[in-house]
């Protein structure tokens, strides 16, 4: 077993104990009531645990717009159940939420947790009507590795040939994405190794890989920074400067800028918001936390 899995192996272990403390007793706290839950549901058939999803459906009357989450990892860690109560607030909104789950890494990393992804966000868009949604109006979002996932896949839609290159086998209209929100992510590779995140290297080796030549190619095609072009939705990007990533989102939105595209920042100021860290979102105490949802709910009415 290589240094790399041994750390990774390592690190997944503490976080996982981690993760189960602030599920315990952070994350999920004070979660409203939706119409109703369906957990567990299979996308996928090589890990029925890690491929699957779940959809809070509104109590409100259908039809329903989508939203589909999709949580942060650093690419290796974290679950869906962690992101209960972030669901059911928008589904409280009167959003048909999926949240989905995918393969982390050292066991999966480039392309195949994208093409988790990727199956996902189709499973949503085949299957919404099932439950109310209405698949014209589709919203993707995410968190760190999410807002990831979400902007690369935005502007796979858009681009021809990049879809292949990332191993998505179908992708839904791109017309029928009417937007994104982008909490704190990650957009490029080559800058992403060079901020202060704690294990910012280990973590994008895991996704990219430990051969260094196919590495260096997969930064260009996984980066999406590199892809933004006409036809990419409008987005809110979500970021405080007291995040060793802050950098990634004052470049995201330098990049959607230069391309024209209609998007809004929302950037928490070191001296006024001591909790705007990374993984805000996930704190319901969080003044951040909340100034976010609040914004990100009338983003969404608005494109709506």
């Amino acid at each position: 077993m290589s240094y790399y899995r041994i750390k990774a192996y390592a690190l997944k272990a503490c976080v996982a104990v981690l993760e189960w403390l602030g599920r315990l007793f952070v994350f999920n706290l004070s979660s409203p009531e939706v119409g109703r839950e369906i957990l567990d549901i299979r996308y996928g058939h090589i890990n029925p645990r890690k491929q699957s999803l779940d959809v809070f459906v509104p109590a409100q009357s259908p039809p329903y717009p989508i939203l589909v989450f999709i949580h942060g990892s650093g690419f290796h860690f974290l679950d869906k159940k962690s992101f209960r109560r972030v669901a059911k607030c928008f589904a409280d909104r009167g959003y048909l939420v999926v949240s989905i789950n995918y393969r982390l890494a050292p066991a999966c990393g480039f392309p195949g947790q994208i093409t988790d992804v990727a199956k996902a966000i189709h499973w949503a868009f085949d299957h919404a009507s099932e439950y109310g949604g209405d698949n014209s109006r589709v919203f993707l979002a995410g968190d760190s590795a999410g807002a990831h996932y979400s902007s690369l896949y935005a502007a796979a839609v858009h681009e021809p040939g990049l879809p292949g290159e990332l191993a998505i086998e179908r992708s839904i209209p791109a017309a029928c994405i009417r937007g994104l929100l982008l909490f704190y992510g990650s957009y490029d590779f080559e800058t992403v190794a060079e901020t202060a995140f704690p294990f910012a290297r280990l973590l994008c080796r895991g996704f990219l890989g430990e051969d260094g030549e196919e590495c260096r190619r997969r930064i260009e095609v996984a980066s999406p920074a590199r892809h933004v072009g006409k036809g990419f939705p409008p987005v809110y990007i979500f970021t405080g400067e007291r995040d060793p990533m802050h950098t990634e989102s004052l470049l995201f939105d330098k990049v959607l800028t230069r391309a024209g595209i209609p998007h809004k920042m929302l950037s928490f100021a070191r001296e006024e918001y001591r909790d705007g860290q990374h993984g805000f979102l996930s704190v319901p105490f969080s003044r951040c936390s909340r100034i976010a949802m609040r914004e990100s709910m009338e983003f969404l009415d608005e494109l709506n």
